[in-house]
């Protein structure tokens, strides 16, 4: 079966990409719907505008199903950062409020809660100790006064440590506090249902799990959210009728697509839509078990080596991330050296990140030890 998998990722005859939690290769299925919607743009224009605005609804659909939630909850936006922006900035805060934000987070999820300091809102970390976040110091940020919001990423980008997110919204809805996730090192992933897990807002980009192209993200927005968040961003395409060009009324449309102020990024929204549809073709459940078990693997050629893994092992608490600390290099210089052999890894802090996906197989892995040892035997 990863034959028929692997087959939509030409890279996988060049090099051995295990950098799926940076920027993932396109598949041949995403890169034909955007080369599709670019031909139609070349040869008809704007003449049947209609199939590039059904194929904009059909990827809005696979988006939300992938999610298990209603396209009408869901907005297309630029990336991940922006999603984030629209969520901090929309929401009604007060001078002396708080959110809380855990430590080890991707800067996409810390600047945009910093910049609110001139609007009197407090941001409050929660310390990651070990690489792990402990619900108890969870407990105890969320306890303090003032604290309206919750912003985490379902997974931390450094470790791969998988937050609790269902216990993380059982415990915000106790407090009456919105709950904002991060899922760009989830979704596409691992099963992600926001609606399940109390999430009131979830923002992620197209070009990491979902094997999609850069500058096109997704935001959904729950019933509440999209009651409680203002846009901070408004277009003709804000409103509830707005192709009504000479009649100007602002009623802003119910739909999370209010959030999408203009003309939509059609070529890209194509291929984010068929990203989501292969994924959903391959079955999300399947896509994490593939997943699960090159990491098993990973983890243990990686202890039988003696390298220390800095990912938590506890199956709850792992993710598509695997972390692990060069023994006699820095992890800049082995990433490095793991790029001059055809592997594709990345440097994060103090460890080398390897992130497989689907289409990767045991051989993927052999490789990639391979060129460990050698590197390790030179070094």
């Amino acid at each position: 079966m990863n034959d028929t998998w692997r087959k939509w990722f030409p890279v996988s005859n060049r090099i051995t990409y295990l950098n799926h939690a940076g920027v993932a290769p396109l598949s041949t299925r995403a890169a034909a719907a955007m080369e599709a919607a670019v031909r139609e743009c070349i040869e008809w224009g704007a003449f049947r505008y209609g199939r590039l605005l059904a194929g904009i609804r059909r990827a809005r659909q696979a988006a939300a199903e992938l999610l298990d939630v209603h396209p009408d909850h869901l907005a297309f936006v630029k990336n991940t950062s922006e999603g984030v922006s629209f969520v901090a900035e929309g929401f009604p805060w007060n001078p002396g409020d708080a959110v809380v934000v855990p430590e080890g987070e991707f800067p996409s999820n810390v600047y945009p809660w910093m910049n609110l300091a001139r609007r009197g809102v407090r941001v409050i970390r929660v310390p990651e100790r070990g690489g792990r976040l402990d619900l108890d110091d969870y407990h105890r940020a969320l306890a303090q006064p003032g604290v309206r919001m919750l912003a985490v990423s379902a997974v931390e980008y450094g470790t791969g440590f998988r937050n609790d997110l269902a216990a993380l919204g059982e415990l915000c809805r106790e407090r009456g506090v919105f709950f904002f996730v991060d899922a760009i090192q989830a979704l596409g992933c691992l099963p992600l249902a926001p609606e399940r897990l109390g999430i009131h807002a979830l923002a992620a980009d197209g070009h990491k799990w979902l094997c999609g192209p850069e500058g096109i993200g997704l935001l959904y927005l729950s019933s509440q959210a999209l009651e409680r968040l203002h846009p901070v961003e408004v277009g003709w395409n804000s409103v509830r009728d707005p192709m009504a060009f000479d009649r100007i009324r602002f009623e802003l449309r119910p739909d999370a697509a209010r959030f999408e102020a203009g003309s939509p990024s059609t070529v890209a929204i194509h291929g984010l839509g068929e990203a989501a549809r292969l994924l959903l073709e391959v079955g999300i459940d399947r896509v994490w078990a593939q997943v699960q078990e090159l990491w098993g693997e990973l983890a243990e050629g990686l202890r039988e080596r003696n390298y220390s893994i800095v990912s938590p092992l506890a199956p709850r608490e792992r993710s598509g991330i695997l972390t692990f600390v060069p023994r006699r290099t820095a992890p800049a210089d082995l990433a490095a050296g793991l790029h001059a052999e055809g592997v594709f890894a990345a440097a994060r802090g103090p460890g080398v990140r390897v992130s497989p996906h689907f289409y990767n197989t045991t051989e993927d892995l052999e490789r990639f030890f391979e060129a460990l040892d050698r590197l390790d035997r030179e070094g």
